[in-house]
């Protein structure tokens, strides 16, 4: 039996597969990092991952010593003051009545963190979520810099909106500070059999998903992780339900059907479908 955390939709690092595409992400992000360049985003369709990447590098992060990390998940604040009080909270910084009083603040919990030589990092994920405000006080925080280098480094992940809304002219002034973008790819077929292999084996189970399955899997998800691995455990859960030990490309069809229509509970025409296929 196949452990339902394996194919989890959950952002879970350690199931979390490292393509091409994802690597030089990891590695330009943490160039950026490293060389306190100040401004990095990653871009990416919805299912691509980038949740599981930014969890990925903060959890590095939050435990490495020389690092202070902070991650704002769901950037839905209503301004730009909440917003940035919002970011102080997630640093553990005081937070003042006026924004102004508030931006002193965590302009010295940055000069104490780079005089005690830690690398502050923010992580900002659904940054398409921030609106206009919010995008000049990361500008503004920027700002915090010394005559070699930024006080803080922040990485924003994004749907393709965000990229939308950066290439707005009144956003020239931030665009102008990212270092380096990074964007996530769909996986490829070959990928795509790679991901369900290592998710398998880092839960130390075998692999059921017979070469024409995983074809399947690929077709119907167009190579989007987050599609393949429901498709995959909605095909477990049918192999499952039928005793079998292996899955076939034609238990894949069937489930696909089902993951298309989710308002459609799995019915005796479906049952008779999966019976059929097996």
């Amino acid at each position: 039996m196949i452990p339902e955390s394996v194919f989890s939709i959950s952002p879970n690092p350690r199931f979390f597969y490292l393509t091409p595409s994802v690597d030089a992400a990891i590695a330009k992000t943490k160039y950026v990092i490293r060389a306190r360049q100040g401004l990095t985003t990653i871009i990416g369709d919805v299912g691509l991952g980038k949740t599981s990447l930014l969890r990925l590098l903060f959890n590095e992060y939050d435990d490495d010593p020389q690092h202070t990390a902070a991650f704002i998940v769901n950037p839905k604040q209503t301004s730009e003051t909440a917003f940035l009080k919002a970011i102080c909270t997630e640093f553990g910084v005081k937070t003042k009545r006026s924004q102004r009083e508030t931006e002193y603040e965590l302009r010295s919990f940055l000069i104490e963190q780079y005089q005690a030589e830690k690398n502050v990092v923010l992580f900002i994920d659904e940054a398409q979520q921030l609106k206009g405000p919010m995008f000049e006080q990361i500008r503004q925080i920027l700002n915090f810099e010394t005559d070699e280098t930024k006080l803080i480094t922040i990485v924003m992940a994004g749907q393709v909106e965000l990229r939308y809304k950066l290439a707005d002219r009144t956003k020239r002034a931030l665009v102008s500070r990212i270092a380096v973008s990074s964007t996530l790819d769909a996986l490829t077929l070959e990928e795509t059999g790679e991901m369900i292999e290592y998710r398998c084996s880092q839960a130390k189970v075998t692999n059921p998903f017979e070469p024409a399955a995983i074809e399947a899997v690929y077709q119907w998800s167009k190579g989007v992780p987050r599609e393949v691995i429901k498709l995959c455990a909605m095909s477990v859960q049918y192999a499952e339900m039928n005793g079998l030990s292996h899955i076939p490309a034609d238990l894949v069809e069937v489930a696909a059907a089902d993951i298309v229509r989710p308002s459609e509970e799995v019915g005796p025409t479906t049952m008779r479908s999966i019976r059929k296929a097996i």
